[in-house]
């Protein structure tokens, strides 16, 4: 048996950090599992990764991203919370092998909750990785980012090249002409700062200013 044919997001039962990145776009190269030390996991290889989210204060310039995510039968857990968002977006009779060399779209859900405690009665959480698209196929009722939500986003933390590398690059603001033109021609980036939702710093790195609850 192929090691692919040993890994299933199917017929499941009912924080892994590691990386800076929250969210992104990237090719699946390709997946193993791993017995390591911490455990049985699975280890998915992504190229052509374009980053959509890091964590607050990082930066992530790499081509490449390896994303471990523990492996278990059971719906309730890190590969259960991937396996279940995965099957969402792809057809009833494929499984995670038919995605090799497919474009798709992860996120880290930050906070998710496992279950409690028995002893303590307390929130088990984690923070497992989920899939919002395979090759344009996106998940039912997840929620999408609008090109200038997305612009605004890449824009918080970094200096105006920094930016428009990025953005120029990102698939969501590709599909916007109006705002890569307003993004050319630096109006985009004035009216951030005109509105003052965006502040730019001595270093020229501009900030999102956060909204009052």
């Amino acid at each position: 048996m192929a090691e692919q044919d040993l890994v299933s997001v199917r017929n499941l039962v009912d924080s892994e950090f590691g990386t800076p990145l929250r969210k992104f776009y990237g090719i699946l190269d390709s997946y193993y599992p791993d017995k390591g030390t911490y455990g049985n996991r699975v280890v998915l290889n992504f190229k052509d990764v374009e980053v959509l989210e890091v964590a607050e204060g990082q930066v992530y310039e790499f081509p490449i991203a390896q994303i471990p995510i523990k492996h278990s039968n059971r719906k309730n857990s890190a590969w259960g919370v991937f396996g279940d968002s995965l099957i969402k977006c792809i057809p009833e009779d494929q499984d995670i092998k038919d995605c090799l060399n497919k474009r798709m779209g992860l996120e880290m859900e930050l906070g998710h909750v496992y279950g409690t405690d028995r002893a303590t009665g307390e929130e088990l959480t984690g923070n497992p990785w989920t899939v919002f698209e395979v090759e344009g196929a996106v998940a039912a009722g997840a929620a999408t980012t609008s090109a200038t939500e997305q612009a605004k986003s890449l824009l918080d933390g970094k200096t105006l090249a920094e930016f428009n590398k990025i953005a120029y690059a990102d698939p969501i603001i590709r599909k916007d002409v109006d705002l890569q033109r307003a993004i050319t021609d630096k109006s985009f980036v004035k009216a951030m700062v005109a509105t003052g939702e965006f502040t730019k710093d001595d270093s020229d790195v501009y900030h999102q200013v956060a909204k009052a609850e």
